[in-house]
């Protein structure tokens, strides 16, 4: 309540200053505000009046505002100013002890004067500071809820009021004592979100956290608490640093123990230091986080609650041991169980105190042990007698918990007098102490550091070789990931072992098995200088350990892509192998491997005479291994790719009679093909395509080339029957695409003609009529230009059948059968000059118009009824002639449509036959070739 009283009477002194005369008319420039009073002093003097001239001032505006006449807004100016006056009396009355009955009356006045000032005039534009002087009196006049509405109406009428955080400020305290803390807290976080700005930001985020602190939302109360701590303890200048708490005000170290204390109160209520734990963990660092520990197990102290408060201050300890403040958490820790008189504890403590702060530990990196003397005192008092202690436990029980304090304090005396003269024998014992109680990675770590961290003493080979022993103990216990890391410390230790004792009796054996775990990591350079490693030992290793060096190189340098010397080593393998041995057959593999993988290599860099070279020295230095055939056949292949065909023959061939089950023999039929082909051997070649052609395993789309190039081999050799059986399969077994099947009836067909064999001919040359008929949207022009020849020679059978009919008496009957073998060829050559091939229309025309000519020519020579004489036999060769005469004008015009193709750029033998027929029959008209041009030009 003192907070809030000196605030309203710092709001009092303003209005009092502004009611001096000359303040007065400075105001109408520029309105004062509590900003501007923030670094004032205000003296509040005991025991003394009002000054007289406030008084007077009081006196002056009541006469004022008793004359009616008053302009209006000087009667509202002296309404708010007479209220401030009395507000302010009343509120050095009361800050004086005067008498309580004279500040009521102020407070009360100024009430009734701002309350009619906000009646008579509701748009004075001041109202929001008459209204925040309202609520100062009523809550002088201890009304708070009156004070509470006035302010509601504050914020809620003039939202950009300067008075306006303030008075959410003032909103909240009340409502937070009248135990309404939601509506508080919304009233502090509105000021909140002022910021630092607002003079009372630090207060609102401090009441804004007791506000959800009393709605049990504890974790939101911290963040406002955690932001207050942030504002007063991190340093301004470096935000990660805590700042100099001596520095602090008073009230402000006032303010920041009350904080730590809700803090510490509510992690109690909590899950104590857990809950501090999981606070921060949400949180960027905090440099003064070890004092929410240390808060929090003092409240735990003044509650007795001694174990909890160990916990909590070794909550911190855990969280970081090398925070400089841990240490003394520590001791407090161990104090507390000192004060509830738990002895087991208190050596617990201390042990775990020795553990973390022993010098050399990771507390004492980059710090002087020389500045923390109280540490050191603490450590040096209790190292010794618990090492002491439990070195003699653990000799005397032999249990394994018993052997693990002993190791703690062997390593804690280590880590702190790590110089002493004993400490190498020490370290030897801690190892043991390890070892037999079955800890056998930490004890193998010991013995190494035993062995190569101190200068050579007696028991240096002896520790060192210790070790391996214990890394070995400890990977049979392991799996996994676990497993492999451990095993590639040991076998750095191995290495370590074998190089720093080369005199040691176990030194080869060592270093030949740790060439051979490298290989099994495939750690492969490593591997490969280790097994020379062991070659290069003087005295050299014995046979068996060159031979197991030698494997291991051969195996790497090929897994590292250098096969030449792969190659070479596994020679030598080979010759420190008995005939007989039983792993001779995979060195037999690698080598032949090594060798052909240099063959594959000089093929893809285009070396092809070197890849050839390299493919077929498998067979000469590895002639059993299984990759032999590959071998040959990719020597086969790369002359093949190379065009060597005279030299990939023989290899095909020796691939083929060597290995006649091969995977290859399909693909060594292909290349034969391909070679006997090229190199001209076509009779060869085609009886290779006719074995790809029966493979029932190969591609549709190989076998039909296949078919088809044997084919033409076949018939290239002279061998028709060959050929005809090829074609013959290749239309039956592949229709389509449809251009080569239809080719290939044609071949047929042509065959069969040579052969006089009629029936095989037309039955071909129906099959290309066919198919080409049913290929549909598949009809290509190749297969309308073969299916209008074969319909070109179907029509010669009608034509010559209508050649065949003769004009005999009576006329009349012959002639019908005439016109009947005529529309029977006329339709015939039409089917095959609708095929829109220009060859064959073109004569297709010229036969039509001929068969007209010949009908013309056939009337002519009909033969005459032996009834007629004389005239009627004039007039019978009359008709006649008049009938002749409109067929061969049908064959006229017939060959004439035909001749003008040739203006479309269409002129083959039978448009100049249709040349050579105008000219006969109209020879005044057409002997000239260029008549037909005259023709043309007096065409509709």
């Amino acid at each position: 309540m003192k907070r809030r009283t000196a605030r309203w009477i710092l709001v009092a002194a303003s209005a009092a200053f502004a009611a001096s005369p000359w303040l007065a008319a400075a105001d109408k420039k520029k309105e004062s505000t509590i900003k501007d009073l923030e670094g004032r002093q205000v003296e509040v003097r005991q025991n003394e009046k009002v000054d007289s001239s406030n008084e007077r001032a009081m006196e002056s505006y009541r006469a004022f505002l008793a004359l009616s006449s008053s302009d209006a807004k000087l009667r509202a100016e002296a309404m708010r100013r007479l209220g401030d006056l009395n507000l302010e009396a009343g509120e050095i009355e009361r800050a004086e002890s005067a008498v309580q009955a004279n500040a009521d009356l102020k407070n009360t006045e100024a009430i009734r004067l701002y309350a009619g000032l906000l009646k008579a005039y509701p748009n004075y534009p001041r109202n929001d500071v008459v209204l925040y002087q309202l609520a100062r009196a009523y809550e002088a006049n201890s009304q708070s809820e009156e004070a509470l509405a006035i302010l509601d109406r504050l914020v809620g009428k003039f939202p950009t009021s300067r008075h306006y955080d303030e008075a959410q400020f003032r909103r909240g305290e009340i409502l937070f004592s009248g135990k309404r803390y939601p509506e508080s807290e919304q009233a502090y976080a509105t000021v909140v979100k002022f910021g630092p700005k607002s003079a009372f930001y630090q207060q609102s985020l401090y009441k804004h956290g007791w506000a959800l602190y009393k709605q049990s939302q504890n974790d939101e109360s911290l963040k406002s608490f955690g932001t207050l701590l942030d504002l007063k303890l991190l340093d301004a200048k470096s935000p990660g640093q805590l700042a100099d708490m001596k520095k602090l005000s008073r009230p402000d170290r006032e303010l920041v123990d009350d904080t730590f204390r809700v803090f510490s109160i509510t992690f109690s209520n909590l899950d104590g230091a857990k809950s501090v734990d999981s606070y921060l963990a949400k949180r960027p660092p905090k440099p003064y986080a070890y004092l929410l520990y240390s808060r929090l197990g003092d409240l735990y102290i003044d509650k007795q609650r001694y174990t909890d408060a160990a916990d909590t201050y070794r909550a911190f300890v855990a969280k970081d041991p090398n925070d400089e403040h841990s240490p003394s958490l520590e001791m407090q820790a161990i104090d507390a169980y000192k004060r509830g008189g738990f002895a087991s504890l208190v050596l617990d403590g201390k042990k775990e105190f020795v553990e973390h702060y022993s010098l050399g530990t990771a507390f004492w990196q980059g710090r002087d042990p020389g500045k923390y003397p109280a540490v050191v005192k603490e450590l040096k008092t209790n190292v010794k007698d618990l090492a002491q202690y439990y070195h003699a436990d653990a000799q005397k029980n032999k249990k394994p918990e018993s052997y693990a304090e002993a190791a703690r304090w062997y390593r804690s005396y280590l880590s702190s007098f790590p110089n002493d003269p004993d400490a190498a024998a020490t370290n030897y014992l801690l190892a043991d102490t390890l070892f037999e109680s079955q800890q056998y990675r930490a004890a193998a770590q010991e013995y190494e550091r035993t062995a190569y961290a101190y200068p050579f003493h007696a028991k240096s080979d002896e520790a060192g070789f210790a070790a391996l022993v214990a890394y070995e103990k400890q990977e049979a216990l392991l799996k996994g990931d676990e497993k492999a890391e451990l095993h590639r410390q040991n076998i750095d230790s191995e290495l370590k072992f074998a190089r720093t004792f080369p005199k040691h009796p176990q030194s080869n054996i060592v270093l030949t098995r740790a060439a051979q775990q490298i290989f099994d990591m495939n750690d492969l350079p490593r591997a490969v200088e280790t097994g020379h490693e062991v070659l290069a030992r003087q005295p050299p290793v014995d046979a068996q350990k060159q031979r197991t060096a030698w494997t291991i190189v051969g195996h790497s340098e090929f897994d590292l892509g250098h096969f030449d010397k792969a190659e070479a080593a596994y020679v030598e393998v080979q010759k420190l192998m008995p005939p007989d041995d039983k792993d001779r057959q995979a060195i037999v593999e690698r080598l032949a491997s090594s060798i052909y993988k240099q063959g594959e290599i000089k093929n893809k860099g285009g070396d092809t005479d070197g890849a050839v070279n390299d493919f077929l020295r498998v067979g000469q230095l590895a002639p059993g291994s299984t990759i032999r055939s590959t071998a040959d056949f990719d020597a086969a292949t790369a002359l093949i790719n190379a065009k060597q065909w005279e030299r990939a023959i023989p290899v095909l061939e020796g691939l083929r009679r060597n290995f006649p089950t091969s995977k290859f023999g399909p693909d060594v039929t292909r290349k034969l093909a391909v070679a006997y082909s090229e190199s001209n051997h076509p009779g060869e070649a085609a009886l290779e395509f006719e074995h790809i052609a029966a493979n029932p395993a190969e591609d549709p789309a190989v076998v039909r080339e296949a078919v088809q190039t044997a084919a033409e081999l076949f018939e290239r050799t002279g061998n028709r029957p060959k050929a005809t059986a090829m074609l013959e399969q290749l239309v039956a077994r592949y229709p389509s695409p449809l251009d080569p099947a239809i080719e290939a009836r044609q071949k047929l067909a042509n065959y069969a003609l040579k052969d006089n064999d009629r029936a095989r001919y037309e039955k071909w040359l129906t099959e290309i009529v066919q198919a080409d008929a049913a290929a549909g949207k598949s009809r290509t022009d190749r297969s309308r230009l073969y299916a209008a020849r074969a319909s070109l020679i179907f029509a010669e059978p009608t034509k010559r059948e209508f050649v065949a009919v003769q004009l005999t008496a009576p006329l009349k009957k012959s002639l019908a059968a005439k016109n009947k073998a005529l529309q029977s060829a006329i339709k015939a050559y039409t089917t095959a000059a609708d095929y829109g091939v220009p060859e064959v229309t073109t004569a297709s025309t010229y036969e039509i118009a001929e068969l007209y000519r010949q009908l013309a020519k056939d009337l002519m020579k009909s033969e005459r009824p032996k009834s007629l004489s004389g005239d009627a036999l004039e007039q019978y060769n009359v008709l006649l002639e008049e009938q002749s005469f409109l067929f061969e004008e049908k064959a006229i015009e017939i060959h004439r449509s035909n001749a003008l193709r040739s203006k479309d750029g269409v002129y083959d033998e039978w448009v100049q036959k249709s040349f050579d027929a105008l000219a006969a029959m109209s020879p005044g008209r057409y002997a000239r070739s260029e008549t037909i041009d005259d023709y043309a030009t007096t065409l509709p």
